[in-house]
């Protein structure tokens, strides 16, 4: 049926929307009847007992599967027979079949699959001249060469002076063009399956006197059997085939629950063993920072020592040039300021530092007999004080905030004496740097250069991390990075021992929780008296064990682990915190043995 839509763009739109219609309808039925028939199959194998699902290729199948196998007994008995003609007659002749050949690795082929090939090589090499191979000491590509001057001779046509011929430069473009183009290969056969059937090959014979070796099937007895014969040998394979399976998944739902419990045990263990290692590593932590801050402070005060010295030294150059703090003007007008002392006044004064840094000392102030003091300044004081309150506006009561911090004794707490000790160092500085820069500017403007003690930091630095070697000298950066990398490579490699001893008691956990379980360990016997299941190697499990166990029945890893521990005790802490959880791996072990001992 053809419809004409002519320039009707609806019916154009109408006919589309038909179209899929239809073919939606098309697929949802044909689902419909493969879903219909996968259930008439099932309801058949169950009123039948009959596990073989509906196949309506049933029947080629069979044949397919009949086939392959007549062709596989052929092929195998072929290869047997050429076997026995490599040894006793290389021709072939007495076992009815053709010469064969023995290669350097020492398998057996035919001449004619040989020759075969060879012919595949050369006629491939023909179809690709562009990757010429050497066969007979000939190129692969002479005969495509002699078929070109062939054609360009074609082309030339008769000498000059019969006819005409052709112009030389058409005769050099189509050469070029027929150069250009690749000649396509020829086109291969379509392979035949493995199970079309093919014509028979000739049946060879095994002669009188020459047998098989011992333990291989005779291939041969087998080539002529019915169909019927090898429909049994196919399904009897199938049936085979389908018990190896089943027994293998029989093997895997069996002993679910002891494995898993031997599985969970393993990792109890494991975790276990982690556990320790993070107390331990916590602990290690905390004492390496404990140790980090003490660096710190003993740097500070190195650095704080450096730092007097050089001032010392700069003070005693400005003095011997004639600059002190006493002939310097403005040097007693810098005085201490405290920062941040919420409008309280303190009388620096009345403060002297001690020796030690961070303490202060109040000095003695005389007090004022006031049994000494006039009567008439008692009436001057009254009579100031009347004037004071009648000139006085405000109101009478008001709130008394910031007042009376003058008659508040003055707490010297820790934080106090460290903020009065840095603003008296910082006042001295001031006054010291002032020393300095009157002495260079007299050195500048006689004409001589400062020295460097004049020119020193006057506070100290303190540039934290950084480590003074044996030799004296301080740690650069690059060797920092160095020794840095150095401690992680140690530390990892003591990690991967402890990891590795974990791993292994682990196991050993696991495969004695699983040995109870199933009976094959005897709790009042050694652990030689593990029974292990038949597909773990004993020589390699002995092997393990072995390795595991010293000569006095103690575990390995206590050893390992002390291994570990003498080859990081030269690393830093890092690789210290590391080797230390080799221990508590051996505790969860020797207690483990106590019980299985006990």
């Amino acid at each position: 049926m053809v419809f004409r839509t002519g320039k009707n763009p609806e019916r154009k739109i109408q006919l589309h929307e038909y179209r899929v219609a239809a073919r939606r309808e098309k697929r949802l039925r044909k689902a419909d009847e493969k879903k219909q028939r996968k259930l008439n199959a099932t309801i058949l194998r169950r009123m039948t007992r009959n596990p073989d699902k509906y196949n309506k290729n049933a029947e080629r199948n069979r044949l397919r599967d009949i086939e392959a196998e007549r062709q596989k007994i052929q092929s195998a008995a072929m290869k047997q027979v050429q076997q026995l003609a490599a040894i006793h007659d290389p021709s072939g002749a007495m076992f009815n079949i053709g010469p064969v050949i023995r290669k350097d690795d020492g398998s057996v082929v035919s001449a004619e699959s040989v020759r075969r090939r060879q012919e595949r090589e050369a006629a491939k090499a023909i179809a690709n001249p562009t990757s010429p191979t050497q066969t007979d000491g000939l190129p692969a590509n002479q005969e495509l060469q002699d078929r070109k001057n062939d054609i360009g001779a074609n082309l030339l046509g008769p000498p000059i002076g019969s006819q005409p011929v052709m112009d030389p430069d058409r005769v050099t473009q189509l050469e070029n063009f027929k150069s250009q183009q690749n000649p396509q290969p020829p086109k291969q056969p379509a392979s035949q399956p493995a199970s079309q059937p093919r014509p028979p090959p000739v049946k060879p014979v095994i002669p009188n006197g020459i047998s098989l070796p011992a333990g291989e099937e005779d291939w041969l007895t087998l080539w002529d059997l019915p169909n019927d014969e090898i429909e049994r040998r196919v399904m009897r394979a199938k049936k085979e085939k389908a018990a190896e399976r089943k027994a293998l998944r029989v093997a895997q739902q069996s002993g679910k629950l002891e494995r898993r419990e031997a599985r969970d045990e393993k990792r109890k263990v494991y975790r276990d063993i982690k556990l320790i290692w993070k107390v331990i590593r916590e602990q290690q932590v905390k004492e390496r920072t404990m140790l980090k801050s003490a660096e710190d402070e003993e740097s500070k005060k190195i650095a704080v020592e450096i730092n007097e010295a050089e001032r010392k030294t700069a003070l005693d150059l400005c003095e011997s040039l004639g600059f002190t703090l006493a002939n310097t003007p403005g040097a007693e007008a810098i005085k201490p300021r405290a920062l941040g002392m919420r409008g309280r006044e303190i009388d620096f004064d009345a403060i002297e530092a001690a020796k030690s840094p961070g303490d202060m000392v109040l000095r003695k102030v005389k007090r004022v007999d006031l049994g000494q003091v006039a009567k008439t300044a008692n009436k001057n004081y009254i009579k100031a004080d009347q004037e004071r309150r009648a000139n006085d506006n405000e109101e009478f009561i008001k709130l008394d905030v910031g007042e009376g911090q003058d008659h508040e004794a003055l707490n010297l707490n820790h934080k106090l004496r460290r903020k009065l000790r840095r603003a008296i160092d910082n006042a001295q500085i001031q006054k010291e740097l002032l020393v300095r820069q009157r002495a260079v500017d007299g050195l500048k403007a006689r004409g001589i250069e400062p020295p460097k003690e004049l020119m020193t930091s006057a506070k100290a630095k303190n540039i934290p991390g950084m480590r003074v070697l044996e030799n004296g000298a301080v740690e650069t950066a690059k060797q920092e990075r160095v020794r840095a990398r150095l401690e992680l490579a140690e530390f990892n490699q003591a990690s991967k021992v402890l990891r590795r001893q974990a791993k292994q008691c682990a196991i050993e956990a696991g495969l004695r929780k699983h040995a109870e379980l199933t009976g094959r360990l005897s709790l009042g016997g050694e652990s030689s008296n593990l029974l292990l299941p038949s597909h773990i190697n004993a020589s390699a499990t002995e092997a393990k064990v072995n390795a595991v166990t010293a000569d006095d029945g103690h575990p390995r890893a206590k050893s390992a682990g002390g291994e570990a521990d003498e080859s990081t005790d030269e690393s830093d802490d890092e690789s210290e915190a590391s080797a230390a959880p080799g221990r508590s791996g051996n505790l969860g072990r020797s207690a483990k043995r106590q019980k299985l001992d006990s």
